[in-house]
This record gives structure tokens, sequence and C-alpha cells, in this order.
């Protein structure tokens, strides 16, 4: 074989090493960013999910027609949820305030805004469970409460996917 040949599939076979193992490096790098990705994906999740869930109990405890059929709620049980939503509140506005979307930001804002009006019209209603009016305003915050709450929950699973 001549010195030429010798000197070209030496450094054929260079190259096609040297270009495998940049192939693999990047494929390596590739993979360890979907991880990461990933990863963080699901630790906002389930940051999103501490947050939310206990928003939901409260929106569930200050349900409407439950506290106006048992003519309204014993003081310490008023205070009791008062105290687990202003703990839920801090929490809900520390996770706005640190979430990267905008959309998740605003959604909870606006979830805590719609959760304080549902706090002030049921506890209205509490004072006055027989109160028309009262259950009416109520009624109408607590959906609105429970629409945000199921919209910033889709907003966070679809954070998550893309």
């Amino acid at each position: 074989m001549p010195a030429w040949a010798t000197v070209a599939l030496t450094l054929g076979s260079t190259l096609i090493g040297a270009m495998a193992a940049l192939g693999a490096s990047w494929m390596q790098l590739k993979n360890a960013e979907r991880e990461r990705e990933r990863a963080e994906a699901a630790a906002r999740r389930a940051r999103g999910a501490s947050v939310l869930g206990p928003v939901r109990g409260v929106l569930d405890d200050l349900e409407p027609t439950a506290v106006a059929s048992s003519g309204g709620r014993s003081e310490q049980t008023i205070a009791n949820i008062g105290r687990r939503w202003w703990k839920a509140r801090d929490e809900l506005l520390v996770f706005a305030a640190a979430d990267p979307s905008g959309d998740v930001a605003r959604a909870a804002n606006s979830l805590a805004d719609a959760v304080a009006a549902t706090w002030t019209s049921t506890t209205n209603l509490n004072r006055d469970a027989t109160s028309a009016e009262h259950l009416q305003a109520a009624v109408g915050d607590h959906a609105r409460a429970r629409e945000l709450a199921d919209a910033l929950d889709e907003l966070m699973r679809l954070a998550q996917r893309s």
C-alpha cells in the first residue's frame, strides 16, 4: 500500500472517530438538558400543587350553600378557615411572584383576589344565613374563585408540557 493511502486511511479513521465522539457528546448534552427541563417542570408543578391544594380546601370549606343549609358555621370554624386562608393566600402570592410565567402569575393573583371576595361574602352570609342577597353574592364569588382555581391549574399543566 502506498504511503499516501496509509496516511489517508489513518486521517479518515481519525476523523470518523472524532466525529463519533462529538456526536455522542452532543447527544449526552441534549439528554441532560431534557432531563433537567423535566425535573424543573416537575418541581414547578409540585410547587403549584402544594399552593393550589390548600386554596381549593379553603374554597370547599367556604361553599356557600353548605354554610346556608347548616344555618351558618361556628365562630371557631370560621376563624380556623380564616387562618388557613391567610396562610394559603401568602403562599399563593409568593408562588405568583416567583413563577416565571406572567400568565401563571396573573392567574394566581386573580385567584387570590377572588378567594378574598369569597371569604368576605361567605362570612357575611355566615352572619345572616337566611339572607338570599348574601347567599347570591357568596355563590357568585365562590363560583368565580372555583373557575379561577381551575384556570390556574390548567395553566400550570400547560406550562409543564411546554
